[in-house]
């Protein structure tokens, strides 16, 4: 509960007014009728939300909002960590009692010609009351409470106690508040187990930490290191011989949470919307988590990165043909999670959060015949009944046009689908579009579908995970499969507040059914449309829309189902890109990535 508005006006000009000398009555912890029984419930107190995102194995795949590690106790810090802090930021610390009169004179002589604050007027104490209690207040009603508040703060905490706040909140970069969320994320192990020139490279990046943390410029990084090193020599807290040894040591960062962060973006954004839903429906308010949530999710960061990899290899590759299209992957396995999700190109660069890979609505082109089959099949077909794939108008007189403009008078359900005929697959449908419809909304697309023979060619318009998913289902034999993101989420406590319940065992298909499909799938890859996509024991389906605006592949192996699509989002044409040329591309270099990380 803030100070009415008249007594913060009337301190802030005291504050000014007053001798430097004369220290306010009101003591920080006070400010707002709050009373702590300890350090940590004044180091958890007023803390931002913000919820860490993890991969299925527990690894880094960044944060949203503020990302806070363990409250470190004071006599697990390196000696050193608090050293470098002391020398870099408050020389003096151990002089004054919560102001720098010296400091602050000369910060005020600025701020009168300058308008602002410079940061040499700051003690460590005030930083302090600044991140805990005073960071939504103005420039100058804050430095007005950090001074008359700083003694009476300093007497009732402590210096130790001072330190011990300002580490465990400080901001460090990366969405990293606290050491100890630093010291994780920058360099894989706790703040425990910071070394000296480790101590000196957070330290260095507290200027500006979002531009100096080791992530974003190491260079610039490895220069303030050095600066903070100094500062210790000269304090007296190392010699100069240890700050040259530190000087010349190579920071080992932890690559591998930078990776997480910068390949996860749009299924980190995807699922912090889904967790938001989840926090406001079980918590209530206005989804407002708190202080930091712990999501772990189902994403494997390794096929992830193989994802991000194999597209945008695929897209330098075939520059000239996609232009500036965009594309998208899910993969899940047998019970429906999502293992890796990219829904377009970088989304940090771009600062582009629309996923493609379930927000972009395209019409599937002949990957929606995997529906118009599986009906043929529970209408009592086989792959070796014959069907005429010759030409074939639609009712308003235009001509369904076969891909290899090639029209066989007869052939085998087999052959129809591996070779992706138009004709045929129209003729499968005719008469029978309800039951087309049916079969995709049992395989769980729930977007609009026209019930029309235009079905047959995939012109109803459909998600990339809607479709994926519905290929898992006769991928695993024919058991219902749901997409889902979480494994379970615990609250800042550890508690946990969420377990996915578990796949259901539900059958949407005979099994008998489902193996036909794959082995007709099979032979897709083997002799039919999807031969780039081929690997040993997969199968798929090519899809291609008019104009080449859309192309798409999907298809499973090794318990792994794989969706990629690539189209442009004005749905402009792109030059011959088929789904059996660059999604198939990333099909199989993703699934040959896949066999080698799990061999490894």
């Amino acid at each position: 509960m803030p100070l009415p508005s008249f007594l913060r006006k009337t301190a802030a000009l005291l504050a000014l007014a007053v001798p430097l000398a004369v220290a306010g009555p009101a003591a920080a912890v006070e400010l707002f009728g709050e009373t702590f029984k300890s350090a940590e419930e004044i180091a958890a107190f007023n803390r931002g939300d913000g919820v860490r995102y993890l991969d299925r194995q527990g690894r880094f795949l960044g944060s949203v909002g503020e990302n806070y590690g363990e409250i470190v106790p004071i006599e697990k810090m390196p000696r050193h960590l608090l050293q470098a802090l002391i020398a870099k930021e408050d020389r003096r610390f151990f002089e004054h009692d919560g102001l720098d009169y010296f400091g602050l004179a000369r910060a005020l002589s600025v701020a009168v010609t300058s308008g602002r604050f410079s940061q040499g007027g700051s003690t460590l104490t005030q930083q302090t009351m600044k991140n805990i209690f005073f960071k939504d207040y103005g420039r100058w009603e804050r430095k007005a409470y950090e001074i008359i508040s700083a003694q009476d703060f300093e007497d009732k905490v402590g210096k130790r106690t001072v330190l011990y706040l300002y580490l465990n909140r400080v901001y460090f970069g990366f969405g990293a508040y606290g050491v100890d969320a630093a010291a994780k994320l920058y360099f894989g192990h706790p703040a425990s187990k910071l070394t000296l020139k480790e101590s000196a490279a957070l330290i260095g990046s507290l200027t500006a930490p979002s531009r100096l943390n080791p992530f974003a410029d190491r260079e610039r990084n490895e220069e303030k290191a050095g600066v903070v090193l100094d500062a210790m020599a000269d304090a007296g807290f190392i010699t100069a011989k240890q700050a040259a040894a530190a000087k010349r040591q190579k920071l080992e960062l932890a690559e591998t949470n930078r990776l997480g962060a910068q390949v996860a973006g749009h299924f980190r954004e995807t699922a912090n919307a889904r967790f938001r839903r989840f926090h406001a429906a079980r918590f209530g308010g206005n989804a407002d988590p708190g202080p930091t949530f712990t999501v772990r999710t189902t994403l494997d960061r390794d096929l992830q990165a193989a994802a991000v990899r194999n597209l945008e290899r695929a897209a330098q590759r075939n520059a000239k043909r996609m232009g500036d299209a965009e594309y998208a992957l899910v993969a899940l396995n047998d019970r429906g999670e999502v293992l890796a999700m990219v829904g377009g190109r970088d989304a940090a660069a771009r600062r582009d959060h629309f996923n493609r890979a379930l927000q972009a609505r395209r019409q599937p082109g002949s990957a929606f015949k995997l529906f118009v089959f599986l009906a043929a099949l529970e209408r009592g077909l086989t792959p070796d009944s014959v069907v005429d794939g010759s030409p074939l108008p639609f009712a308003d007189g235009r001509s369904i046009r076969n891909f290899d403009d090639a029209y066989p008078k007869q052939l085998t359900l087999r052959q129809a689908l591996a070779r992706s005929v138009n004709t045929a697959s129209a003729r499968l449908t005719a008469g029978h579009v309800d039951e087309v419809v049916a079969m995709a909304r049992r395989l769980g697309v729930e977007t609009p579908l026209e019930a029309n023979l235009g079905l047959a060619l995939g012109n109803a318009e459909t998600t990339l995970l809607q479709l994926t998913q519905a290929y898992a289902m006769v991928g695993n034999g024919g058991t219902k499969v749901e997409a889902h993101a979480f494994q379970r989420i615990l609250d800042p406590r550890g508690r946990e507040v969420y377990a996915y319940p578990g796949a259901s065992a539900e059958r949407v298909l005979d099994a008998g059914t489902a193996a036909t499909m794959r082995s007709m799938l099979g032979e897709v890859m083997a002799t039919g449309t999807g031969r780039a996509a081929f690997v040993k024991g997969g199968a798929g389906k090519t899809g291609t829309t008019n104009d080449y605006r859309d192309a798409w592949f999907v298809g499973f192996a090794g318990g792994l189902t794989v969706g990629v699509w690539v189209g442009n989002d004005d749905n402009a044409p792109m030059k011959g890109v088929s789904g059996g040329s660059v999604p198939a591309e990333v099909w199989r270099g993703f699934m040959q990535d896949a066999v080698k990380l799990r061999k490894g």
